[in-house]
């Protein structure tokens, strides 16, 4: 499915792709390696996200320490939520609150990284 047929066929699949690809932290299809280059001596919990296998998959890829971490997340149609499993699930109705639980830290501690140049 691409994204033109996903958000023709539900409002709330285009909220929340909009929602997704306007922030700060949005650089779009990178490999992880890519992700881990951009990301490496910057301080802990610097995060970006970026593309997941499907149009619905993503990751949110941040360095601890000396260590990135690579966490998949994705759309749940069933709540309406933004979904990731880590032990047990997780929900949150948007990206404000859910990266910081996804990265256990508050959300004043989470350090988005931004694409200058952002493509449109």
């Amino acid at each position: 499915m691409t994204m033109q047929q996903a958000t023709q066929m539900n409002p709330w699949v285009q909220e929340k792709l909009n929602e997704i690809t306007s922030h700060p932290a949005w650089h779009a299809e990178l490999t992880g390696i890519e992700a881990e280059a951009l990301l490496r001596l910057k301080p802990s919990f610097t995060y970006l996200i970026r593309q997941g296998e499907k149009i619905d998959h993503f990751y949110l890829t941040f360095i601890k320490g000396e260590e990135f971490c690579h966490l998949p997340f994705t759309l749940d149609y069933s709540s309406l939520q933004w979904f990731y499993r880590n032990s047990f699930p997780h929900f949150a109705h948007n990206l404000k609150t859910f990266i910081p639980e996804i990265m256990h830290k508050e959300e004043v501690e989470c350090l988005p990284l931004v694409q200058f140049a952002k493509k449109r």
